[in-house]
């Protein structure tokens, strides 16, 4: 599936989604169809997924295969990319696209995942990695090698594949690193504990005494922020409700060194002052 998105002034705007054929989209007819109504502000996305025969949406249930697993990395750059690639092993991506200056998603053709493992992994991965964990969905849409970024009116770039030794290999589940150290399942929000003012643990507890084990552990706080971001997709603002929680954790830690039994007591404080 294809979706154009208009944008005028940089400002998203309306949307048309395109049902065909990877056949049918590589057709001389449409791909002029796509540059023209990219000359005109409008951005052109493709779902890197197969959809199911006789689709007219795109959601979880319209997906029919997963063809690709992928990271969107909005922050740190190049440099983000390179710490990627290099870790342990990663296996080789078959695209890196460059979609805005310092901005990149990571592509790996795949087969034999079913939709919760893919989702699995790329929450997985995100989570240990810093990627976006907004982007771990199995019928996203992916920006196009070759059309432009609309998205910033002032800054015309062109998306790109900036991968210079592209895989030859279809990946299967097993040759993703997995990190249970970082994972956190994605539960409904209907199922997540609420702090009732009557001395039960509420979740956002549980997400402190969960960071400021992470900090005793060592790992990242861009990581930590990650994965408590992909988990509280119920809050209002889920990456400053993260970074909030992250940073007054790295505060307690930097002051105690170690986690203490007051911990769940000064994330009750945390959560009264959310709301």
């Amino acid at each position: 599936m294809v979706t154009i998105e208009r944008r005028p002034d940089g400002k998203a705007g309306r949307i048309n989604h395109y049902f065909k054929t990877a056949e049918e989209i590589a057709a001389p007819e449409f791909q002029r169809m796509l540059r023209a109504a990219n000359a005109n502000h409008r951005d052109i996305y493709l779902t890197p997924n197969t959809l199911g025969e006789g689709a007219t949406g795109r959601t979880k249930a319209d997906i029919d295969e997963i063809r690709h697993v992928y990271l969107d990395v909005d922050v740190g750059g190049p440099e983000a990319v390179d710490r990627i690639l290099k870790a342990e092993g990663m296996p080789n991506p078959h695209h890196v696209l460059e979609t805005s200056p310092g901005k990149h998603q990571i592509l790996w053709q795949v087969e034999g995942f079913s939709k919760e493992q893919a989702e699995q992994t790329l929450r997985n991965l995100a989570a240990a990695h810093g990627a976006d964990p907004a982007v771990t969905d199995c019928s996203r849409v992916l920006r196009v090698p070759g059309f432009r970024n609309c998205k910033y009116p002032e800054q015309s770039h062109y998306v790109r594949d900036i991968h210079r030794e592209p895989s030859s290999r279809v990946y299967r589940p097993q040759d993703f690193p997995r990190y249970p150290d970082v994972e956190r399942p994605a539960v409904p929000a209907s199922e997540r504990t609420r702090f009732s003012g009557n001395g039960e643990i509420s979740q956002s507890e549980r997400d402190w005494a969960y960071a400021l084990r992470q900090l005793e552990k060592g790992t990242d706080p861009a990581v930590i922020r990650a994965n408590i971001e992909a988990y509280r997709q119920d809050k209002p603002n889920p990456r400053y409700y993260a970074e909030r929680t992250v940073s007054r954790a790295q505060a307690r830690f930097a002051a105690n060194g170690t986690v203490r039994a007051d911990s769940v007591a000064a994330g009750r404080q945390t959560e009264t002052m959310e709301r």
